[in-house]
């Protein structure tokens, strides 16, 4: 479970600086590379894929400053980054990892010999990532995977902001996670409400501070709620009535419905999950496990298998193109 592989799905979309133009990747990769308006696609991903391997780093790593991680081109002996010129597709294994921390490693076997992994030094994982620039529209899809307790999430979005970026006519991408509907209506039926809650700012009453020297002092009031018999289903009728009776009710007159909430759910195989109350529960993206989808890993090695990864990745891309393409009325051609 701690090393349990796991999908991310995000839509990306450009934002042109004239809201009244109606631009697609294609333009804006004809802006970005193309010296003139003849530039064909096969070109034009050409020229993105050169920018994909040089920016994520091929002789070194793509440095993230904030999350203190790194990514880089695997060697690719697991899954070599390939362009897919006719369907506008990058796919590949990368590695990336965590840096500036000073470690140790050593053998199970053996007690001595503790060796030091010093701060500039990455400990790194293989991780699978595609991304499909749909060049008839405005928008991309960005598939990157991850593991429960290990991500290079952070430093991908910051690479894919500065890929798709550049150019004088457009503002930065947006980047939004995304699952499919039918992932959603999957988790809706395996999993249940084990509780939710509401936080709040409790100032001191007045009798209390005649008790305390911090006058200005304030605390913070967490309400739980817990169903005792069975859990409630997530998405629900009743469900929807209860958290909206309970986020009515006060505490030292102040309505809880106000305060920052939560909901905490928990699957068939016990996995716990929470999320903002704010949100309609339909807008509940759960964690994509992949083990759940078939996929296995290494017993010795812990890797999961990359190609069986890429197989599910490029069918799962076809449902979430036409799930887009649907719900915004947009056809391909």
């Amino acid at each position: 479970m701690a090393h349990n592989p796991k999908l991310n799905v995000y839509i990306i979309s450009l934002k042109p600086k004239k809201q009244d133009e109606n631009k697609t990747f294609r333009d804006f990769l004809k802006e970005k590379y193309a010296k003139d308006s003849d530039t064909s696609d096969k070109a034009l991903m050409e020229y993105l894929f050169t920018s994909f391997i040089n920016g994520v780093g091929q002789d070194e790593f793509h440095k993230d400053d904030k999350s203190k991680k790194v990514i880089g081109i695997d060697d690719g002996n697991m899954l070599p980054m390939t362009l897919y010129s006719d369907t506008w597709m990058i796919d590949g294994v990368i590695e990336g990892g965590k840096y500036g921390i000073l470690r140790e490693y050593q053998d199970t076997e053996k007690k001595e010999g503790k060796t030091e992994i010093k701060p500039n030094y990455a400990v790194l994982d293989k991780y699978y990532i595609l991304l499909n620039p749909i060049l008839n529209d405005k928008y991309a899809v960005l598939l990157t995977q991850s593991y429960t307790e290990e991500s290079i999430q952070g430093p991908i979005n910051e690479f894919i902001r500065e890929l798709l970026g550049g150019c004088d006519n457009y503002f930065k991408v947006d980047v939004e996670p995304f699952v499919p509907k039918r992932l959603k209506e999957k988790y809706e039926k395996s999993a249940a409400i084990r509780m939710f809650s509401f936080t709040s700012p409790l100032p001191l009453s007045e009798s209390l501070r005649k008790k305390v020297t911090e006058a200005a002092q304030e605390f913070e009031v967490e309400v739980r709620i817990r169903p005792v018999n069975q859990k409630l289903p997530i998405n629900s009728e009743g469900t929807r009535e209860i958290m909206q009776e309970v986020s009515k009710m006060t505490l030292d007159q102040q309505i809880l419905g106000e305060g920052k909430g939560r909901i905490y759910t928990a699957d068939e195989q016990g996995r716990n999950a929470n999320y903002d109350i704010s949100k309609d529960i339909q807008s509940i993206r759960p964690t994509i496990y992949l083990s759940d989808e078939g996929i296995t890993s290494d017993e010795q090695t812990g890797l999961p298998d990359f190609k069986a990864i890429q197989k599910y990745c490029h069918k799962l891309l076809k449902e979430i193109k036409a799930e887009r393409n649907i719900n915004q009325d947009i056809y391909e051609f």
